[in-house]
């Protein structure tokens, strides 16, 4: 059996459980958030409550196994995209990170697009990959230092643009986990890409939204999720470059 073969057996096994794992996450990690929220609001604010149990892992996955159609595409989208990594990066440890670091993006943006949520589960732990993989030298992307200025740039652009809009609105008008995935992004991509992501996101949500007001004036909703505009401008910059 050549090693094409066996790459693009691997590739397809991989993508298959990784899209899997995707449909499972995408139902899984949102009631998680939601009932840590409702106890904190509940003791901040002197009332009882009564916690909820979140569904379990395997009951998840047995709702996201259920829904037949969407899980397929998940399934499929995973294979092809470790196909696509795998024939134009070849196998090899960096071919692998991206591909984690596309698969956290992706995840996430579904999480965000159905319930404005960006969990830390997801987030975080991509922030600190792209920081600990500039340590070793066969697997870094841009090295630490820039690896550093692209998550504090990330995460600072758009807390500053966040204590504008307050001060001007007297709300907030960015959540926490839209600044977190920037600053991963940046961790990964550096403090030049920052930028020019979070222009392309802005530019293409101001679009997507400016169509859906003409097509649909009176459903468009006034907050709309920003996180997967920030996760596609993140790999079509990752793309291009």
């Amino acid at each position: 059996m050549n090693a094409e073969l066996v790459t693009s057996m691997w590739a397809i096994g991989l993508g298959a459980v990784a899209g899997w794992l995707s449909c499972v996450l995408v139902v899984w990690l949102p009631q998680n958030i939601l009932n840590e929220e409702a106890q904190w609001l509940a003791e901040i604010q002197g009332s009882d409550w009564q916690a909820t149990q979140p569904h379990g892992l395997r009951a998840c996955a047995a709702h996201a196994m259920a829904q037949r159609g969407r899980c397929l595409l998940w399934v499929l989208g995973g294979v092809a995209l470790a196909l696509a990594l795998s024939w134009g990066m070849g196998a090899s440890w960096r071919t692998a990170l991206w591909g984690m670091w596309l698969w956290a993006l992706l995840t996430s943006a579904a999480i965000d697009n159905n319930t404005q949520l960006l969990p830390d589960a997801l987030t975080q732990p991509l922030l600190w990959l792209g920081l600990l993989i500039q340590t070793v030298q066969s697997l870094s992307t841009i090295g630490l230092e820039n690896a550093l200025w692209g998550a504090v740039t990330g995460y600072m652009i758009l807390w500053i643009m966040d204590q504008l809009y307050k001060r001007w609105r007297g709300i907030s008008g960015v959540g926490q986990g839209d600044m977190k995935l920037l600053a991963a992004v940046g961790a990964w991509l550096g403090p030049q890409a920052t930028p020019n992501v979070l222009l392309i996101a802005a530019l293409a949500s101001l679009v997507s939204q400016g169509l859906m007001r003409l097509m649909k004036p009176q459903s468009t909703p006034a907050e709309f999720a920003f996180g997967p505009w920030i996760a596609l401008a993140a790999i079509g910059y990752w793309l291009w470059h």
